[in-house]
């Protein structure tokens, strides 16, 4: 029997074992696919990587993730939450753990509200 194919999942794949080109080729497939961006949840995975192998472009990647948070919380988030997601962007190049831990604390903060899984 033949398992069904999860693309999600195969990229999530490829970015734990840090193959960006692959990941960006099946995000870029998955986006046309669906019509519609990927989560936010499973973007932000993008950003340890972009920082390591492309840092001029981390500042790029890293605000256009934090203009999409803001417009999907619209009202929601306050301007303190939005101080501490940009302070964890900030922090992915120097320790992505910890950045991605006090980023996914705040986005839980706000579960079921965003478009993540």
């Amino acid at each position: 029997m033949a398992r069904p194919y999860r693309p999600v999942r195969e990229l999530e794949a490829h970015l734990e074992r840090g193959e960006l080109q692959f990941a960006l080729a099946l995000a870029r497939a998955l986006a046309v696919e669906r019509e519609r961006p990927l989560d936010l949840a499973v973007t932000i995975r993008f950003l340890p990587l972009i920082a390591a192998e492309r840092p001029e472009d981390f500042d790029v990647w890293a605000l256009r993730w934090l203009e999409r948070w803001c417009g999907e919380l619209r009202r929601r988030a306050s301007i303190d939450d939005a101080v501490d997601v940009a302070q964890g962007l900030a922090e992915i190049p120097i320790d992505p753990e910890r950045a991605l831990a006090v980023i996914e604390a705040i986005c839980a903060s706000h579960r079921g509200r965003l478009s993540e899984p």
